[in-house]
C-alpha cells in the first residue's frame, strides 16, 4: 500500500495570460501534517481548489489515495474535511444546527460523535448558550472554532485547513493546534495546512511545500527548509522570509479563498 495520500503530476492552471500554478509535483504522505506556504498571490488557493476538484487543471493530474480527482471529483470531496479561509456555515442557523446538518450530510448520527463533540466543546470553551445562538451572533473567534469542529467531526482521513487559528484567542488557538496533532498522531489523519501564523507552522508542520509565483520551489521536512534558507540563524521564520524572496514580483492569484 502506498504511503502517499495526495500527489500531483505537473499540475498547472492558466488564466488567459496568467500562470497561477506552474507544473507542480506535490507529494503528501499519509499520517503527516503538510504545510503549504507562500506569499499572497503565490497560487495556494488555486492549487487547493484543484486538489478538491473545484477547478479543472489546464494540464496535469491530481491523485488522492491513487484516484484521479478529475474522474471522481464529488467522491473525492466527500472524503475530505474542509476548513475554508472564510466561514462555510449557515449564518441563520445555530452552531448546533450547523453541526447536525454536516453530520446528516455524512450519514452520521449525532449520538455516534456526541462524546467527541462534548470534548471539543469543553476544550474550545463552546457553551450550550453559545451553541443555541444564531451563528451570525457569534464573535469571529467563536465562528472559527465552530467551523473547525464542523471540518473535523465527520472523521475524514484527509483534512484541508486554511488558517485554522485565524482570529482565535491564545487559549483556543492552542487547543486547535493540540486537536490537529491528536488527529494525526492518535487517529492517523493527514492534514494539509495553509497558514501565515508562524507559531502554527513551527509547532505543527512536519513537511512543507513552498509555492512562489505558481512554482513549487521547495518540498521537504521543516528542518531541511531551515538548513537551505536560514543556515546562519536556524530560524524557521527567517527561512520562510528568505524563501519567499522579493514580494513585489508575485503574481495575483485569481481567487481570494476557497
Amino acid at each position: 500500500m502506498s504511503e502517499i495520500l495526495v500527489e500531483t503530476n505537473q499540475l498547472s492552471k492558466h488564466f488567459q495570460n496568467v500562470v497561477a500554478v506552474d507544473k507542480v509535483d506535490l507529494s503528501i504522505k499519509k499520517g503527516t501534517i503538510y504545510a503549504l506556504l507562500g506569499p499572497n498571490g503565490a497560487g495556494k488557493t488555486t492549487l487547493i481548489r484543484m486538489l478538491l476538484g473545484l477547478l479543472k487543471p489546464t494540464f496535469g493530474d491530481v491523485l488522492v489515495n491513487g484516484v484521479k480527482v478529475s474522474v471522481s471529483p464529488k467522491e473525492i470531496r466527500g472524503k475530505i474535511g474542509i476548513l475554508p479561509q472564510f466561514s462555510a456555515a449557515y449564518y441563520d442557523l445555530t452552531p448546533m444546527k450547523n453541526i447536525k446538518f454536516i453530520l446528516n450530510l455524512n450519514n452520521i448520527k449525532y449520538e455516534e460523535v456526541s462524546q467527541k463533540l462534548s470534548n471539543y466543546f469543553r476544550r474550545l470553551e463552546i457553551t450550550s448558550n453559545l451553541l443555541n445562538k444564531p451563528f451570525s451572533k457569534l464573535s469571529g473567534g467563536e465562528q472559527r472554532a465552530i467551523c473547525f469542529i464542523m471540518a473535523v467531526i465527520t472523521n475524514k482521513d484527509f483534512i484541508i485547513a486554511d488558517e485554522p487559528t485565524s482570529g482565535l484567542d491564545i487559549a483556543r488557538a492552542k487547543y486547535i493546534r493540540t486537536i490537529i496533532k491528536d488527529l494525526v498522531e492518535k487517529e492517523g489523519k493527514t492534514v494539509l495546512l495553509s497558514s501565515h501564523i508562524v507559531s502554527d507552522l513551527e509547532e505543527l508542520a512536519e513537511y512543507c511545500g513552498i509555492l512562489v509565483k505558481g512554482k513549487l520551489i521547495f518540498q521537504g521536512k521543516k528542518e531541511e527548509i531551515i538548513e537551505k534558507y536560514a543556515p546562519e540563524t536556524q530560524e524557521f521564520e527567517d527561512a520562510i522570509i528568505n524563501a519567499f524572496g522579493p514580494l513585489s514580483n508575485n503574481i495575483s492569484d485569481p481567487f481570494g479563498g476557497f
